[in-house]
């Protein structure tokens, strides 16, 4: 592997940015070969590949600690006949396995419980080894013991504007034989973790076009959308293989391998589609009927379900009149989204501060337990049980704030999206509120700034394949001679009509704070406001629910949810206990 010191480019008084310049390593070639990227600290030669890392300490960073294995690699000169016999029959060269520093070490398999002979596969960063993946003849695998979360070969990514994302190891030795170099594969398979994404980040920074080569399975399949999700779908490309995976492809024939990248497919994401390329998606709503929404799923929500549900790419605006609980609302509906679906969310929310406050919020949601006091009979919640809330939410919720004493701008929030869908693979945004973020142009009209920012909202779910929640508040309500406010709709939020013109769902939360005709006192009624799809829900339609004053949890039918929130449902119905107790 060709590595060199960064001090040795002529950076020609150049001091960010990317750039392109003459090799020190291949100088003698006189062309311009070198990629730099100045603010990352990188540099790949596309001429003679040699790479230059400007901080080597980067290389022993990582969002987790981690030990470095062995350096001892350069020690293996040779490999046995029989592993070099066992790749070629799999496609690979032993000019690939030179190239790619396969080596063989004697090491302990957990699997099969002894040391044996492993066919290894080195991560390397720079010149550095901070992993290595062992494979043992009857397919066991194991790591280095606290090693560095990466991808394998991603060096290969330094520089490159174009990169090729397989599943495993053996996928990428076979895309080298197959000529293409800039690959990358998962490090634990058909997995999509923030940990190597987060510690990768700065050498996938040049890229702009990623295609995607997990297997073709249904485990390939969903990851491939994970992926494409966390990088932007408008610059992802799907390689759909015609065996299982890359090497499977290899083996049948180098031609074939090769004809499958060729034939990658464009995500959906904007543009000009043709039946052609809307075929496949067009026959899968034909076997599989209409396409999944998405809804909590707890019994205490009631028949919330079948009057209202969003989807992902779409932007949902909740209203309320101050104090009646929107915000708590969209908390307690997003964290079962969560729950139910395996995602993530990030919570924008200048209004709830500070940020470690805002978040016993969550804590109570999460347990049905008041987080500061003993109340109704239900103790406060406990030390070990925070404990146990931050292993479950550590990589499922996010707050999302400016540094201190910056106003955050529209162009910032996107800015900042953006990053965390990349790093974190956040699969739902809540904005709380929308006047809390300034125009970036200020001085201009108002109502055109609104509409272009729901534009950009609407697009930015779309595009990426996420769900926005907006909370926006109304102007100011009448009073009727009830003594109730006028219930406010999407048409009545503050600055535009566009707030229901271009949202794609909505819905209005409204509280009864004392007995009525109708109502009792605590009675919530979640109003739906609009529906992008009839299949969604209706229109018109409400629930009522209750309101848990201790928790902020809400409820529908007498039916209180009376377990934390990652608990069984099935459990939780055969144990009758009261609200909250069980932690």
């Amino acid at each position: 592997m060709n590595t060199f010191e960064w001090s040795k480019i002529n950076l020609k008084n150049k001091r960010s940015g990317q750039v392109k310049l003459n090799c020190p390593v291949c100088d003698h070639k006189k062309t311009k070969s070198l990629s730099v990227n100045i603010d990352k600290g990188v540099a790949k030669c596309h001429y003679c590949e040699a790479i230059s890392i400007r901080d080597q300490r980067s290389i022993t960073e990582s969002i987790r600690p981690f030990k470095l294995p062995s350096q001892t690699w350069r020690n293996y000169t040779n490999l046995s006949s029989k592993c070099v016999k066992y790749c070629e029959s799999r496609g690979i060269s032993q000019a690939t396995l030179t190239k790619m520093n396969i080596t063989e070490e004697t090491y302990y398999q957990p699997q099969h419980q002894r040391k044996v002979n492993n066919v290894v596969f080195n991560y390397f960063e720079g010149d550095v080894v901070v992993n290595k993946k062992y494979r043992s003849a009857k397919k066991a695998f194991t790591q280095s013991k606290d090693g560095k979360a990466t991808f394998y070969n991603i060096n290969s990514a330094i520089g490159s504007e174009e990169i090729y994302i397989v599943e495993g190891e053996f996928d990428v030795l076979a895309m080298v034989e197959a000529g293409i170099k800039n690959v990358i594969s998962l490090p634990n398979g058909a997995n999509d973790s923030d940990d190597f994404w987060i510690n990768t980040e700065k050498y996938l920074q040049s890229v702009n076009k990623f295609y995607i080569c997990t297997d073709n399975d249904d485990k390939g399949n969903f990851v491939s959308e994970k992926i494409a999700q966390r990088l932007g779908r408008y610059r992802c490309e799907r390689v759909v293989f015609k065996n299982k995976d890359a090497n499977a492809d290899l083996i049948e024939g180098k031609d074939v391998l090769i004809n499958s990248c060729k034939n990658s497919k464009k995500y959906p994401a904007s543009g000009t589609f043709t039946v052609s390329d809307l075929y496949d998606d067009i026959l899968n709503l034909h076997d599989k009927g209409l396409p999944e929404t998405i809804y909590p799923k707890h019994p205490c929500f009631g028949e919330l379900k079948e009057v209202f549900s969003v989807m992902r790419g779409h932007l949902c605006v909740a209203t309320g009149i101050p104090s009646h609980g929107k915000s708590s609302f969209v908390e307690w509906y997003v964290m079962n989204l969560v729950n139910d679906y395996n995602m993530k969310a990030s919570f924008f929310s200048p209004e709830h501060s500070p940020m470690e406050l805002y978040k016993t919020r969550f804590i109570e949601k999460f347990y049905g337990r008041n987080f500061f006091n003993d109340l109704d009979f239900y103790k406060r919640i406990t030390k070990k049980e925070i404990g146990d809330y931050k292993d479950w939410a550590n990589e499922k919720i996010y707050l999302t704030a400016p540094e201190q004493g910056e106003f955050p701008k529209w162009s910032w929030l996107f800015d900042k999206f953006k990053e965390q869908l990349f790093i974190y693979g956040i699969d739902i945004f809540v904005i709380d509120a929308f006047n809390k973020v300034e125009f970036d142009k200020a001085n201009s009209n108002d109502l055109i700034n609104i509409r272009n920012t729901l534009t950009k909202l609407t697009l930015f779910a779309q595009m990426h394949n996420v769900v926005i929640f907006l909370i926006a508040h109304p102007k100011k309500m009448v009073l009727k001679e009830n003594g109730l406010y006028q219930i406010p709709d999407l048409y009545s939020v503050s600055g535009s009509a566009d707030f229901r013109n271009q949202t794609h769902d909505g819905f209005t939360i409204f509280r009864y704070f004392n007995d009525t005709d109708e109502r009792s006192k605590d009675d919530v009624e979640f109003l739906v406001q609009k529906v992008k799809m009839k299949f969604q829900g209706d229109i018109g339609s409400s629930v009522i629910f209750k309101y848990h004053t201790p928790s902020g949890r809400y409820y529908a039918n007498n039916v209180p949810p009376t377990h934390r929130l990652n608990s069984s449902y099935e459990e939780e119905k055969q144990v009758g206990i009261p609200w909250g107790s069980r932690s």
